[in-house]
Formats: C-alpha cells, structure tokens, sequence
C-alpha cells in the first residue's frame, strides 16, 4: 500500500490544495470542492497493469467532471466504487441517484460524473483501464443502472469489502498481481452478466474478451478452448466461431502470443537456456518451439539469443 496523502502531516494552510491535488488526478482530471472538517488519508495499491484500488478516508468534497475535463489524454478506465461509510452520491449517467452506502457504483470515466461526499467517509475503488479490462464502452454503460441485477452482484461486493484487509495481509509479489487479474475477471463476468442479452455488444466484444484473456495467460499451459468457454460463460464452439469469423484459429493466435514472448525474453536473457523460455512459455516440446520460432522469424532461438 502506499499513502499517497495524509493532512495529519500537513499544515492546516495547506491541507485543502492538498486534498484538492491529490482528488483532481486519483480517478481522472475533475473540479475538486473541499468543505470542512478538511482532511483525508488517500491510499492507493497497485494491482497490476491497468488495475488499481483507491481507498478514501475523507472530509466533505466534491468531484465534478464535465465534457470540458474530458479530451485525447483523460484516461479511458472505469472506476467500481464502493462506499463504506458516511454519506456519498454519484451522478452518472443512468445510475440511480441518493445515498448508496455499502453499494457499488459502477461509472465510465470517459463520460461525465459528479460524485459527492457530505461528511466524513470511507470509500474505495478499483480502477480498471479499458485495454486490462477487455470490455466496449457500450458495455460498460449499458451495466451502469443495472449492475445490481447481476447474479453475482454479491460474491463481487464482498470480495472489494475485502480486498484492502487481503492487501495488506500479503507480500507485494506476483500473489499481488494475480489477485488483481482475478477481481478483473470478477469485474468482467458481473458486467456482461448485468447487459441485456440481446446487447449487440456482447457477441462483437467476445473476441475482444477472449485475446485480451489469453494476451495475460500466455504462459498457462491449459490456455485452449475449454479453458476460455468456461472462463466466459459460453460454449466450446462459440469459442472457435469467435476466432473463425475473423479468419483467425484459436491455436495459432495463442502460439504466437507465446512466441513473441519468448522472442522479447530471450533477447534479454542470454544465460537462460531455450529449453526452459520454451517450457515457461507454455511449450511442451522444445523442439517444436524450435521449429515454429525460426518459422516465424528466420532463425532459430539459438542463433536470435546470440545475436542479441
């Protein structure tokens, strides 16, 4: 966890541009209100690429964006947030407006919001940017008023309850990054769950959903059909659909995710052997790494590695 705010350490002058700082970047550029009693401790866990939570302790505020804030730069992410305590309302598109304690509040960043908190609160957040999330943005605003209506609206909201007790319980490792990858997948499942299912969106984004999945499991060996339908929630056959109606085939498209991967490391790793990049890129044959990487690029690892 790092803290990227406390006003306990600030003089009081100073407390209020502080908090005004720190509010205006945390989710994306808004117009920041403080009123008093003005404090606020801001922690912040990284979760991963394109994965973050926020979690607020705070006075009176506001956060308004408005089309003006929004331009070319203003980060493309959703936030899932979930208030703890006090007293927070959200204005956002079709979400239903008052007091949502203990709800989540599912908001496109990319559109206008305006979020308002009354008096002293605890709230959280996750942040997920659009490309880790693997979701169109009709998606997304399409589950704004109707996220609760997801069957596993519940498992999602205690597993953010829990999250930051869970963070700061566990080492800042790899286990750190597959917690994350795990509450997108969460995230991702209750949001598509909560669409219509007549959502035009929902079969053009399975295969946006499904090479964004395989593009962070690369290095699993199982990464194949089964796998993917039931991480999805469809059939074995929709799955090869998906890729055969853009003339692309399941295997091909996940060997040579592998073997880019595997390019780019060996490159920088000129004392690892090419049997074990093979083996940790999801390769049971060395051999057939061999083969298919001197296919795709010319050469075989042997002679790239030295070559770097």
């Amino acid at each position: 966890m790092a803290v990227l705010l406390d006003t306990t350490l600030l003089p009081e002058r100073h407390r209020a541009d502080a908090i005004r700082a720190a509010l205006s970047t945390q989710l994306s550029p808004a117009a920041v209100s403080v009123a008093e009693p003005v404090r606020a401790r801001l922690s912040h866990w990284e979760l991963g690429e394109g994965v973050h939570l926020l979690y607020n302790v705070t006075g009176p505020h506001r956060l308004t964006c408005t089309e003006r804030h929004l331009h070319s730069g203003t980060p493309e992410r959703i936030s899932l947030g979930l208030p703890v305590s006090g007293a927070v309302r959200m204005r956002h598109r079709d979400m239903p407006f008052g007091d949502r304690i203990g709800e989540l509040q599912l908001a496109d960043l990319t559109s206008p919001w305006d979020f308002q908190v009354d008096e002293p609160s605890v709230l959280q957040a996750v942040l997920v940017d659009y490309s880790r999330l693997g979701l169109p943005v009709e998606a997304v605003r399409s589950a704004v008023p109707r996220l609760a209506a997801s069957p596993m609206y519940e498992l999602l909201r205690r597993h953010l309850l829990q999250l930051p007790g869970v963070l700061d319980r566990i080492e800042p490792d790899s286990a750190v990054h597959l917690l994350g990858s795990s509450t997108v997948e969460l995230i991702r499942a209750v949001i598509a769950s909560a669409c219509a299912p007549d959502d035009p969106w929902l079969r053009d984004s399975l295969f946006t959903r499904l090479t964004a999945y395989i593009d962070h499991h690369q290095r699993d060996p199982d990464l194949g059909a089964a796998r993917l339908a039931a991480e999805h929630g469809v059939s074995v056959r929709a799955i090869y659909a998906a890729f055969a109606e853009r003339g692309e085939q399941l295997s091909e498209w996940v060997i040579r995710g592998r073997l880019r991967g595997a390019h780019d490391e060996l490159a920088g790793s000129p004392d690892t052997t090419v049997a074990s990049v093979a083996h940790a890129w999801g390769f049971a044959s060395a051999r057939h790494f061999a083969r298919r990487f001197r296919a795709e690029y010319g050469l075989s690892p042997v002679e790239w590695q030295r070559a770097r």
